[in-house]
């Protein structure tokens, strides 16, 4: 796949604050990618640094492989919600984002359609409910069909019928082919749908990859034994077990890919150690994400 945008070891600091420290990430070609952080993890300022409109102290960063200016053609970036003018409608307002975007006004229709505000394109934007306006914004970011769509925060303040909308948009959009960036506080967003994820804290990288290695639902098992030392010991020399920790008076264990709670009990059988407790539980999305970002 194509390499769309390159951060290459981007820090910045306001004042005292160390927003972002030594940040890295890759975009590909076609992935829907987000950015996921708590609230002042340094995701807006990540994306105002490679939109240009915030300078880093230090790093680099590239799009479509080029680090020279004159890609901003091939983007189309919502930050912040556009001010449109809550007198004129729908059709009005994009056609005003078309002539300062330097598209043609015929561009309007097209968009409409795709964020499914055809029908009430001649409605003032003063009637919109917080979804459409936000799919307004959309649609005007998508205006002369840009390659990359940056999104901040783009279900933020919006109600469950708002979000819902906003994310089916961008799946849709996703899979017609187009290259999304999405930075986001909220775990169940970026699961359904990124297929690609950064993790950030402070400004610093903690895990990237596809979406199903980074955020998911971890299978762990509690164990409890008479001789909890024999089973300690044995945990601790066996390859596929990955962690164990103390929970209460047992043991909780995780195990590497491929391997399950039934091999482990046939494993403690021939070692001759008898559980009187075994649970299989799944570690939720929410977990994972507090365990990376504690």
């Amino acid at each position: 796949m194509n390499q769309i945008l390159s951060l290459n070891n981007i820090s910045k600091s306001f004042r005292k604050l160390k927003a972002l420290d030594n940040l890295s990430l890759t975009v590909e070609e076609g992935s829907v990618y987000g950015i996921l952080g708590p609230n002042g993890s340094g995701k807006t300022t990540a994306l105002g640094i490679a939109l240009g409109v915030i300078n880093a102290d230090s790093g680099s960063y590239s799009w479509f492989g080029r680090t020279e200016d004159g890609q901003r053609k091939r983007i189309g970036a919502l930050l912040e919600t556009p001010n449109f003018y809550p007198y004129l409608s729908a059709l009005q307002n994009l056609k005003i984002s078309a002539a300062i975007k330097g598209v043609k006004e015929e561009d309007a229709h097209r968009v409409l359609e795709i964020v499914k505000l055809s029908e009430r394109k001649n409605s003032k934007f003063s009637t919109y409910s917080l979804g459409m306006k936000q799919r307004l914004a959309i649609a005007a970011a998508l205006l002369g069909n840009p390659e990359v769509l940056v999104l901040d925060e783009p279900t933020n303040g919006l109600d469950p019928q708002g979000i819902a909308e906003v994310r089916e948009l961008i799946i849709n959009l996703g899979q017609s082919g187009k290259t999304i960036l999405l930075a986001s506080h909220i775990i169940e967003e970026v699961e359904k749908v990124c297929s690609h994820v950064v993790v950030i804290k402070k400004g610093q990288k903690l895990a990237e990859g596809e979406i199903s290695d980074v955020l998911h639902e971890e299978e762990y098992i509690i164990l409890d034994t008479e001789d909890k030392e024999k089973l300690h010991g044995f945990l601790s020399n066996s390859s596929y077990v990955k962690n164990i920790l103390k929970e209460k008076d047992r043991l909780k264990i995780s195990l590497s890919n491929g391997y399950n709670a039934y091999e482990l009990n046939k494993q403690l059988v021939k070692e001759g150690i008898v559980v009187s407790h075994l649970e299989t539980k799944k570690k939720s999305l929410e977990t994972k994400f507090l365990e990376l970002t504690k």
